[in-house]
């Protein structure tokens, strides 16, 4: 399979480290891929790129996938699961004053808080941990932001509180606009968070490609585990052609800790039915696959 061209879409978040590690490595190339990485502003190109065959892989949201497969949102788009790249890795920001506030319930009527996509983890662990709040369903108004926006946002005042991956909450966090409350670690602890998906059509061309994908992939991770390695992959992963977020901060997401993306290393790469039924039972329980059959793209993510 020696240069198979393969362009894969990411967006920036610190989940997309591996990819741009791999690149910039040769990871890739030793694995045998011709590997284009294209940086795209929302998970919405994400999508639209995959489904209408402008990217053929990407790192996305569990949730998304599913909704792609069962045709949830836009066409229905046939999509091979290579990996689970990361787990954890959320954020909940609250701005100050419903920060400080003992009793959440009580004074947020009506407010607007921002989830990266209507299909994403972020927006199941959110209703979770509003609901364990005594946050009534429809008490609080959930929108769709880009995680770049959330911070502005809020500064702004048109949102309450936002959950992104990381860097996006820490970095409000720092800007003093907004408190973090809450990591996706402590709500749902090892959650599945990021997964790469191939289009089913160049997957089942080439039976190879997603075990490839995961040896360039586990090689990156690698490095990511190693403490002597951080502060040279930060500084790369800071730049305005990689990730644009500060090197300091991203050095210090890498570990894993406090909440961050814990990277997925050699078969803990290997999809697992498990984390799709995760997905699939939050997913059920928001409403949002009424009148479909999880279980048939369930069948179908995991064919290999």
């Amino acid at each position: 399979m020696s240069g198979q061209r393969l362009s894969i879409g990411i967006l920036r978040l610190l989940d997309s480290a591996p990819v741009l590690i791999a690149r910039e490595r040769g990871f890739f190339a030793a694995a045998g891929l011709d590997a284009t990485v294209l940086i795209e502003p929302s998970w919405a190109n994400i999508a639209d790129k995959l489904a209408y065959g402008m990217l053929d892989a990407a790192v996305i949201l569990g949730p998304l996938a599913m909704a792609m497969s069962l045709g949830l949102r836009g066409r229905a788009t046939g999509l091979r699961l290579a990996a689970t790249l990361s787990r954890n890795g959320n954020a909940i920001v609250l701005a100050n004053r419903f920060a400080a506030q003992p009793d959440l319930a009580s004074g947020i009527g009506g407010a607007r808080f921002a989830v990266v996509h209507a299909y994403s983890n972020h927006d199941l662990l959110l209703r979770d941990w509003l609901a364990a709040r005594g946050v009534a369903p429809g008490a609080a108004t959930i929108v769709t932001l880009p995680p770049a926006d959330m911070q502005t946002a809020l500064a702004r005042g048109s949102i309450a509180g936002f959950c992104a991956g990381a860097p996006w909450g820490a970095l409000a966090a720092r800007a003093g606009v907004g408190s973090l409350v809450a990591t996706s670690a402590a709500i749902a602890p090892g959650h599945p968070e990021k997964l790469v998906v191939i289009r089913e059509e160049i997957a089942a061309a080439n039976p190879m490609l997603a075990a490839a994908l995961r040896d360039a992939l586990g090689a990156a991770t690698d490095l990511c585990h190693l403490p002597e390695y951080r502060a040279g992959l930060a500084a790369s992963l800071a730049s305005p052609a990689n990730l644009d977020l500060p090197a300091e901060l991203l050095a210090e997401s890498l570990s894993g800790e406090d909440g961050n993306p814990l990277f997925m290393r050699g078969v803990e790469l290997r999809p697992a039915r498990a984390d799709l039924q995760w997905t699939i039972a939050r997913m059920q329980r928001a409403g949002h696959l009424a009148g479909t059959d999880p279980a048939a793209a369930e069948r179908s993510l995991l064919r290999q």
